[in-house]
């Protein structure tokens, strides 16, 4: 791989903050500078406004150099459904329709303003499917425009957490637990393939509460032969170890301290 001719500037946003981290160019980029803007207070609307606000700030006060950047999106701002295997679906249209199907059902009439995306999986194992609003990634494209900063991607948190995460985790059945702040997702992967996704809102109790969340998770999906392996990918410290029949591992993380925040971002 040759290496990058541009830095690169990785930007996570979230409910009440935006955060970014740039990258030196090179085969092994250093990081040159982090840090953490505010989401403005009432700004009404959808719950990515205010974060979207301080995006452009963000780009004039760090971004003034010719880069490469990844947006990486909070969960917050992620809907995501769980389409049944289906050998009669044949191509990306149809899987399209069927999840714009699925969401308009789940989530109503305001679906078709969103941005659906559906993983690749053989056709025997069900696919994830994804939704974000189509004002939110307009809004983030128009404010790379005008700058020296190359809008390269934008990507769900779940994706990008999960594809880090996986290697920590040797069994091919587990839970995947991704925390944010007010938010905990929680995924069933059994011999490899996704069975569940759901989100849910957590406190500042979510670490002691875990087991009983997973418990009651698998309780609802009344799995065969219930798994007991748990990955967590959390911002906070979760010590590993066996809690009420649950065996929970976490996903190593370079980052300690009031860097955890960065995790996000962290590439």
């Amino acid at each position: 791989m040759s290496p990058s001719l541009r830095e690169s500037i990785r930007i996570g946003l979230c409910l009440d903050r935006v955060i970014f981290a740039r990258y030196s160019r090179g085969l092994r980029p250093k990081l040159l500078e982090k840090g953490t803007l505010p989401a403005e207070a009432g700004i009404a609307g959808e719950p990515w406004q205010a974060a979207l606000a301080a995006l452009p700030k963000l780009l004039q006060a760090h971004a003034q150099r010719t880069a490469d950047a990844a947006v990486v999106l909070s969960n917050h701002f992620v809907r995501y459904v769980l389409l049944d295997a289906n050998e009669r679906i044949s191509n990306r249209e149809e899987w399209l329709e069927y999840a714009s199907h699925r969401f308009e059902k789940t989530y109503g009439a305001r679906a078709r303003d969103w941005d659906i995306q559906v993983a690749e999986s053989p056709p025997s194992r069900p696919r994830l499917a994804s939704a974000i609003d189509r004002a939110l990634l307009e809004t983030i494209t128009a404010a790379f425009k005008n700058g020296r900063v190359r809008l390269r991607s934008i990507q769900p948190h779940l994706m990008t957490a999960f594809n880090q995460a996986l290697p920590a985790m040797r069994e091919s059945s587990f839970w995947f637990v991704l925390q944010e702040p007010g938010r905990l997702l929680l995924g069933l992967i059994l011999d490899g393939a996704w069975r569940s996704v759901r989100g849910r809102q957590a406190n500042g109790l979510w670490r002691g509460e875990l087991a009983q969340i997973v418990e009651r998770e698998s309780a609802l999906l009344a799995p065969d032969d219930p798994c007991g392996d748990v990955l967590v990918c959390a911002l906070e410290t979760v010590e590993p170890g066996v809690t009420d029949g649950f065996k929970f591992t976490a996903t190593p993380s370079p980052l300690a301290g009031e860097d955890r925040s960065y995790a996000m971002i962290c590439a």
